[in-house]
């Protein structure tokens, strides 16, 4: 069974990955991990930000 990232563990690992787009911009993303990828996605879901199907209408902000 896979275990559970902690939020802590969420951030640290999505602001690595952070740290590699902002050191090596465009290339930076190519050296992604799929774990890197979903931190990253996870971080926005830990500070709120709402998802918007595909196809659906953002929110009026």
């Amino acid at each position: 069974m896979t275990q559970v990232p902690t939020a802590r563990s969420v951030l640290s690992t999505a602001a690595r990955a952070l740290g590699k787009v902002d050191h090596w911009g465009t290339r930076g993303l190519t050296m992604l991990s799929q774990d890197e990828i979903e931190a990253m996605a996870l971080a926005l879901v830990l500070l709120g930000l709402p998802a918007i199907p595909p196809g659906a209408k953002a929110p009026e902000a």
